[in-house]
């Protein structure tokens, strides 16, 4: 009988002890749960590291500076262009979707002469665009900044080209929207009309 006692009582004890536990296992688990969800957040508000477009450049003491003057025209083109291209860039791991005209054409060559080439930053973007045609190593007409939400129909020559079809470069440089930094630039080939 005694025998039974001690293991009656033994039980007992072990019983409190587990009950005792128990808001402690309980109190451990939920910890763990609540660290296990912060971090499926903040994982959750990280973007994978994307690899830069080929064409992309790395910003640097001597990257450009948003020229701002002139002004784009508020929504899109009238007419969407053939190539749409996804670019990443580097340092706001920000994904643009550029979409250019892959023809610019000019009725003179003149220097200050009007010519059409569409341009559109979408409004998805968070990025502010800025444009510029090249040909021969020589800048020839650089666009207004153009901000998510904004288009460019034209630009203007800022040197004389003689007249002809031409395989020119267009750069789409990128700075942030908020602070202007330069983030990249991508570039693209399109033809040149200069009647």
């Amino acid at each position: 009988m005694t025998t039974e006692k001690n293991n009656e009582n033994r039980r007992g004890k072990d019983d409190e002890k587990r009950k005792r536990k128990w808001p402690y296992i309980l109190a451990i688990l939920l910890l763990l749960l609540l660290l296990l969800l912060l971090l499926l957040r903040s994982c959750g508000n990280q973007h994978p590291s994307p690899n830069p477009p080929p064409s992309s450049s790395v910003p640097s003491s001597s990257a450009p500076s948003l020229d701002n003057t002139g002004s784009a025209e508020p929504g899109s083109g009238s007419t969407l262009s053939r190539q749409e291209i996804l670019s990443r860039l580097q340092k706001q791991e920000v994904t643009v979707t550029d979409k250019v005209s892959s023809q610019a054409s000019f009725s003179s060559g003149a220097k200050g002469s009007a010519g059409t080439w569409e341009v559109e930053n979408p409004a998805s973007n968070t990025v502010v665009m800025q444009c510029e045609i090249t040909l021969n190593g020589e800048a020839i007409a650089k666009s207004a900044p153009i901000y998510p939400g904004q288009h460019i129909d034209g630009l203007t020559l800022s040197r004389q080209v003689s007249s002809g079809n031409y395989s020119v470069t267009a750069t789409i440089r990128y700075y942030n929207k908020d602070t202007k930094a330069y983030l990249g630039m991508a570039d693209y080939k399109i033809r040149l009309s200069v009647s």
